[in-house]
C-alpha cells in the first residue's frame, strides 16, 4: 500500500494535468507508475458559507419534531445546484448540525453541491412512537432504537423544506430538486437505504419508508441482514429488505469495519460485521448502477467511513495511511455523484473502470453490477 498522500496533493495532481479544465476533471488511464492520476477529483473547488436551519413536521404520535440542520451552499457554483443530504451515525442522536458528518459534508460542498447536514434529535420519550407504530411491549420499546425509524421522516422533512427554500427566500430557484442525493454512516446509511426503498421490520410486518424525491444514494458501513429491521430471505419467503431498491447505490466498507460485540455464548458476536456490511450490495438487484468499495484492511476502523481521520492516531493507525485510504472513498463517492447527480460522462467512464483498484494496489475492492 502507498502512504503519505494528502487530499491537497491529489487536487494539484488533477489540476496540473490540466484535464477537462471545466467543473470535473479525471485522470482518464493510471499508467504503469501508480500515482493519484487514478483517483477522481473535481478539478475546480468551491468555498461555501454553512448556515444552521431547522425545520418542523408532525411525526407518528401527531407530535411536532423539529429537526436541526445546517446548510453549505458552495458560492459562486453553477445554478441550480445538486442536492446531498447526509445522516450522521449514532443510536443517540444529535442536536448540532456541526458534528454530522462534517468531513463528508464539507467535501461534497467544496465539489459544487448544495450540502445538508442533518442532526437527527434524539427522543426523550420513546412510548408514544413504540405505541403509534404497534411496539406494544415494554422491554421491546427499551431497547428499540428509535431514531431508525426517524431518520427517514426526518431527511424527507427536509427535502420539504428544500422545496419551500426553493420557493422563497435566498435560495429561490437555485436548488436542483430534480438531482438530490442522500448519504450516511452506520445508522445514517441504514436510514439512507431505507429512503432509497429498502423494507425494515420493526414490528414483525416490513414497512416501506421510500422517498421517491432522490435519486441517488451512498451508504458507508451500513447494517447487515438481520440487524435494526434489515431482514434476508427465508424458507419459502423469497422478499429481503433491499428487493425494492432500483436507484444508484454506493456501499462502502471494509475489514476493520466491525461493530460486533461479544456475546455470552463463547463465540458469538451480535452486531454488524465487515463482512455482514458487504452483503447490502450483493442482495441488490443488479442493473448497472450498484457499486462497492471494499478496504482489504483491517486497518479501516468503523468510523473512518464517516471521514473520522483525527481518530487514527488514538487507535494507533498511521496517520498518512488513514488519510490514503480516505481518499479513496472521496474519490469513489464523488465520481459516484457526478455520474448518477450530475450525469456527467467522465465520472460515468471513471465508475466502469477499476482505478481506485490500481491506486489503491488492490487493497480497495471495486465492484459493480
Amino acid at each position: 500500500m502507498r502512504h503519505g498522500l494528502a487530499a491537497s496533493a491529489v487536487f494539484v495532481t488533477v489540476l496540473s494535468c490540466g484535464l477537462f479544465g471545466a467543473l470535473h476533471a479525471q485522470a482518464p488511464t493510471c499508467g504503469q507508475t501508480l500515482t493519484s492520476d487514478c483517483l477522481y477529483f473535481p478539478a475546480t473547488q468551491f468555498s461555501f458559507v454553512p448556515t444552521p436551519s431547522q425545520t418542523t413536521y408532525i411525526d407518528e404520535t401527531d407530535q411536532k419534531r423539529t429537526i436541526e440542520f445546517a446548510v453549505r451552499t458552495p458560492t459562486g457554483a453553477p445554478v441550480p445546484m445538486p442536492v446531498v443530504i447526509w445522516s450522521h451515525g449514532g443510536a443517540e442522536g444529535k442536536d448540532e448540525p456541526a458534528n454530522s458528518l462534517p468531513a463528508w459534508s464539507d467535501l461534497t460542498a467544496s465539489a459544487g453541491y448544495l450540502t445538508i447536514s442533518i442532526a437527527h434529535t434524539p427522543r426523550l420519550d420513546r412510548t408514544a412512537l413504540c405505541q403509534a407504530i404497534g411496539i406494544l411491549d415494554a422491554a421491546t420499546c427499551d431497547v428499540f432504537k428509535h431514531l431508525n425509524w426517524d431518520r427517514p421522516f426526518d431527511i424527507s422533512a427536509v427535502i420539504d423544506e428544500l422545496e419551500r427554500m426553493n420557493r422563497e427566500g435566498d435560495l429561490r430557484g437555485r436548488i436542483d430538486l430534480q438531482r438530490i442525493a442522500v448519504g450516511g454512516h452506520s445508522a445514517g446509511a441504514g436510514a439512507t437505504l431505507t429512503v432509497a426503498g429498502a423494507l425494515r421490520n420493526f414490528t414483525g410486518t416490513p414497512r416501506s419508508l421510500a422517498d421517491p424525491r432522490p435519486v441517488a444514494f451512498l451508504a458507508f458501513s451500513p447494517q447487515q441482514p438481520g440487524t435494526e429491521g434489515f431482514f434476508d430471505t427465508d424458507f419459502q419467503r423469497p422478499l429481503h429488505s433491499w428487493a425494492p431498491i432500483t436507484k444508484p447505490v454506493l456501499i462502502g466498507t471494509g475489514d476493520g469495519d466491525n461493530t460486533c460485540n461479544p456475546g455470552e455464548e463463547p463465540g458469538s458476536c451480535p452486531g454488524d460485521t465487515p463482512y455482514g456490511r458487504r452483503l447490502n450490495f450483493d442482495r441488490m438487484a443488479s442493473s448497472r448502477n450498484k457499486y462497492r468499495i471494499y478496504v482489504h484492511d483491517a486497518d479501516a476502523f468503523h468510523t473512518l467511513f464517516a471521514m473520522n481521520t483525527n481518530k487514527c492516531a488514538q487507535l494507533g493507525v498511521d496517520q498518512a495511511k488513514c488519510d490514503e485510504i480516505a481518499l479513496w472513498l472521496q474519490s469513489a463517492a464523488l465520481a459516484f455523484l457526478d455520474g448518477h447527480v450530475r450525469q456527467d460522462r467522465l465520472a460515468q467512464q471513471w465508475l466502469k473502470s477499476n482505478n481506485v483498484g490500481v491506486a489503491s494496489q488492490g487493497v480497495a475492492e471495486w465492484s459493480r453490477k
